[in-house]
């Protein structure tokens, strides 16, 4: 099953591995330099991570930033914040034209 799936095209996601310290660390700066408008969405059970990683094994150990259903891991995450702030001001307006409509 493809974890991807079940977000939203105009959701900004960022999940992370809830034991790793490191992980926890990254994904709550990515978080704080989007001034919140990321979720952030920890993988607790072992089963759930397996399942992740196995759709994305190049992500192991590393925060991954879902834009729509567009995954961002290692490194690329920290350039891709402002890219995803910008995005999300997008999908609020046009969020808000849809619903004058």
């Amino acid at each position: 099953m493809k974890q991807s799936i079940i977000i939203p095209k105009n959701k900004i996601a960022i999940y992370y591995q809830g034991y790793c310290t490191k992980c926890k660390f990254l994904s709550k700066m990515v978080v704080v330099l989007s001034l919140y408008i990321i979720e952030r969405i920890p993988l607790e059970v072992d089963e759930s991570i397996q399942l992740f990683f196995e759709d994305y094994p190049k992500a192991k150990g590393y925060p991954i930033l879902f834009l729509g259903r567009t995954p961002i891991y290692n490194y690329w995450v920290f350039p891709a914040v402002p890219f995803a702030i910008v995005l999300s001001w997008f999908y609020k307006l046009q969020m808000l034209f849809i619903q004058d409509n």
